[in-house]
């Protein structure tokens, strides 16, 4: 949501100044003023957009766990030694 109210940010003032370059009224104080506002866009689209896009998205559903026997140590027919396998 926010990175599309940032998008039409943009695009506002982009029509603004295309508007006020049209009319003929696009002065040095008001090119000045539009470098003013698009700086301080671009950091707010550092600080505010860029985290919400670059963020990783939420974890799907886990697995189900998968239940394992347990072979026993040793074999039941033998006797004597017993040992560990590995």
């Amino acid at each position: 949501m926010l990175t599309k109210i940032y998008l039409y940010t943009w695009l506002a003032i982009g029509a603004l100044f295309v508007a006020q370059y049209i009319a003929g009224s696009m002065t040095m104080l008001a090119l000045v003023v539009f470098g003013f506002v698009a700086f301080g866009m671009v950091f707010m689209g550092m600080i505010a957009v860029l985290p919400t896009v670059s963020s990783h998205p939420d974890k799907g559903p886990e697995p189900e766990k998968i239940k394992v026997s347990t072979k026993p140590l040793m074999a039941p027919d033998r006797h004597g030694v017993q040992s560990v396998r590995v």
